[in-house]
């Protein structure tokens, strides 16, 4: 196969993979109102456009099993459920959205990706990688876009790993500036969160509030400090030495190890790290405004949105979609006050404007912005 055929198969992959990825973003969102109907605890919620359902009534008992509410379908059928919620589809959502500030949100957005990007160049340029932060950007941009359809924000970040090692003999070193910009990230998340519930800490800790949140946030600064300590000990380097695959664990292990023998380096990427946060939370806290959601506190947005970010990072769902909306429930409706209607109203308000700004993302991967300059571009 010709340099030229090749170049241009991967430039037809690259497409295909934007569009069927964008395909499956759009088909995820729920444009119409829609009903969450839940028939037992051991059977999994189905979704319903709301001209599927007709009415939902109170339940009865049926063959000795106490229902919550009864379901009357369109077509005049009847089915017990153990419950039934109806939830507002984007297009009411944006209905009653302040247009200018939701917009002007959406475009905030971008300062925190443009952010993290500035950290992740900081750290491959501090470990020996000199590339452009264009490039660095398209790449972060691309990651975000495929965050969308992606287990938590690790898909992300094993695109972000793939795209910039290409071409690059160093490739765990690369794939260890990722994880390790992932763990200073996290790192500032868990601090951040412990900062803003510290003046609040005897509130959550009375009966008043709930304890399992002051445990949880402590618990996680406690379990980042001891991680720090047990990966420098002794013992533990020992084991690093005996781990196969040594050139890999090498490489991996150079860039972990400078969490302590680049401490300038590290401060920077933290100190970015919090501004990207602090922008994405005050982003979010627009979004919550625009909503006209009443009440509103931006320190428990600073609170319980570090929480949120960690948890919806893990791979447990595609996009994080119903982790996220269960955790914005918990954490904003029973611990901050706020509707938990208006709590997962905002999770996919927010969610879809992650979507909606990432887009373009997808579009300057499928034009082939995140490749290097030295690939050069399909033939005309």
């Amino acid at each position: 196969m010709s340099p030229s055929t090749r170049r241009w198969l991967v430039h037809l992959v690259r497409v295909v993979v934007t569009v069927a990825a964008a395909l499956i973003v759009v088909r995820m969102i729920r444009w119409n109102d829609y009903w969450i109907v839940t028939k037992s605890p051991l059977e999994k919620p189905t979704y319903h456009d709301v001209t599927e359902v007709r009415s939902v009534g109170t339940g009865n008992n049926y063959g000795g099993g106490v229902v919550s509410v009864r379901v009357t379908w369109a077509d005049g059928r009847e089915t017990p459920a153990q419950s039934a919620v109806r939830r507002e589809g984007f297009l009411t959502l944006f209905a009653r959205t302040n247009k200018p500030l939701f917009f002007a949100m959406m475009g905030a957005c971008l300062v925190p990706i443009f952010l993290l990007a500035v950290r992740w160049w900081m750290l491959l340029r501090g470990h020996g990688f000199e590339v452009p932060l264009r490039r660095i950007f398209f790449v972060t941009y691309a990651g975000a876009f495929f965050n969308n359809f992606l287990p938590g924000s690790v898909g992300g970040d094993l695109t972000k790993a793939i795209l910039a090692s290409t071409g690059e003999q160093r490739k765990a070193t690369i794939a260890g500036t990722v994880i390790l910009d992932r763990i200073i990230g996290l790192s500032v998340m868990i601090v951040l969160a412990a900062i803003s519930l510290t003046p609040q800490a005897g509130f959550y800790w009375s009966p008043f509030g709930d304890r399992r949140l002051v445990i949880l946030i402590y618990g996680l600064l406690g379990a980042l400090v001891l991680g720090y300590a047990v990966y420098f000990s002794p013992p533990f380097r020992t084991l690093v030495g005996l781990l196969p695959f040594k050139n890999t664990v090498a490489q991996l292990d150079e860039v972990f190890r400078s969490a302590r023998e680049k401490k300038a380096l590290v401060a920077k990427a933290a100190a970015l790290s919090l501004l990207a946060q602090t922008a994405g939370i005050l982003a979010i806290y627009g979004l919550a405004c625009a909503m006209g959601i009443p009440g509103l506190s931006v320190v428990k947005f600073f609170i319980f949105e570090p929480i949120i970010f960690i948890v919806t990072a893990l791979p447990i769902s595609l996009g994080g979609w119903g982790v996220q909306e269960y955790v914005y429930q918990r954490l904003f409706g029973d611990f901050g006050g706020m509707d938990p209607n208006h709590a997962i109203a905002l999770s996919v308000l927010y969610k879809l404007t992650l979507i909606l700004m990432s887009v373009p993302g997808g579009i300057l991967f499928a034009m082939g912005a995140a490749r290097r300059r030295s690939e050069a571009a399909p033939p005309p």
